[in-house]
């Protein structure tokens, strides 16, 4: 293999692995019932246990219950980039899980053009 090819290889395993380290805490984790008149759920654990959670307390490191209501608990999560709420929805027997960032990633920088007399030759 020529020495691009090792680079390219190497770059790609490393983000994917990024990829799995960032997305593993809540993949851990399994929601299985919302009781929104209590504002209480009930998760599984990676260990197979069951686990009762109310707003305040800590699903996975650095993940915390904000809001449990009817069909959806809204945690907390402290990434490198800051809070991210993370939305889990229940619909009849299935998860989904949305991420929300209170900041936007950041993107290209807009120039405007310059308004100046012109240049002449």
């Amino acid at each position: 293999m020529n020495r691009t090819s090792v680079v390219a290889l190497l770059c790609t395993s490393a983000l994917m692995l990024a990829t799995i380290a960032f997305a593993a805490p809540l993949d851990k984790i399994r929601f299985i019932k919302i009781s929104p008149q209590e504002s209480k759920a009930v998760i599984r654990t990676d260990d197979g246990k069951l686990q009762v959670i109310k707003p305040g307390d800590s699903v996975v490191e650095n993940v915390t219950v904000k809001e449990i209501v009817t069909g959806r608990i809204m945690l907390e999560e402290k990434t490198d980039r800051g809070l991210e709420t993370v939305i889990v929805r229940m619909d009849g027997g299935k998860t989904r899980i949305e991420r929300l960032r209170k900041q936007p990633d950041k993107g290209p920088l807009l120039v405007a053009p310059a308004s100046g007399a012109p240049v002449t030759r």
